[in-house]
């Protein structure tokens, strides 16, 4: 009797082959031939679970963002939720670095492809709308400064995070953990509100 094979399992291996082939060989030779011989499977049934390579790419960074999501801790709230949001995101350990390395492969992949540029456009968006979020919450509960302009430390926490990634991407030694986490800890401490 021949195996049933589970759709979901059989995309999340093509996506991790994907994610494998774009580390080793980058994002040029990441060819359809290249992901379905990483995934031990035809060009065929690779047909039968992605349109094309765009949605391959599209599904490999969906994906790496989806892990960020699993590892959050719902119980934090304020100012400890921006932070543990953002190390989520920042390249700082092997795991971290190699989805900034998918990431910004995506990126070169999405230019001159307006539906890559919408897919990427959206997560933008999204990652932006929960850093807002909880912004919002930590000025409501009282933990910011009056004075600080949530809109603009969303963007320069979004600059961090974008820049911190092609780093880790093009220079795996650039920036190490301590001074990811002091970058970090420097614009949180200057937003924060303290006793006294």
């Amino acid at each position: 009797m021949p195996k049933i094979v589970d759709h979901n399992e059989r995309r999340q291996s093509v996506i991790e082959a994907t994610w494998r082939v774009i580390a080793r060989e980058g994002i040029a030779n990441a060819t359809t031939r290249e992901i379905a011989r990483e995934a031990n499977c035809s060009s065929g049934i690779l047909a039968h679970y992605f349109k094309d390579k765009a949605d391959i790419m599209a599904s490999a960074m969906l994906a790496a963002h989806a892990e960020v999501h699993v590892r959050l801790d719902p119980r934090l709230t304020g100012v400890a939720s921006v932070r543990q949001y953002m190390l989520e995101c920042l390249p700082l350990d092997e795991r971290r670095r190699f989805l900034a390395v998918i990431e910004v492969s995506f990126w070169g992949q999405a230019v001159g492809n307006p539906r890559l540029v919408e897919v990427n456009a959206n997560e933008m968006d999204s990652f932006r709308r929960k850093l807002r979020i909880r912004l919002v919450e930590a000025q409501e509960q009282g933990e910011l400064k009056p004075e600080v302009d949530v809109e603009a430390v969303v963007r320069e926490l979004h600059v961090l995070m974008d820049g911190l990634s092609i780093q880790a991407a093009l220079y795996p030694h650039s920036a190490p953990k301590k001074e990811q986490v002091a970058m970090l800890d420097a614009i949180l401490d200057r937003i924060r509100r303290h006793p006294g």
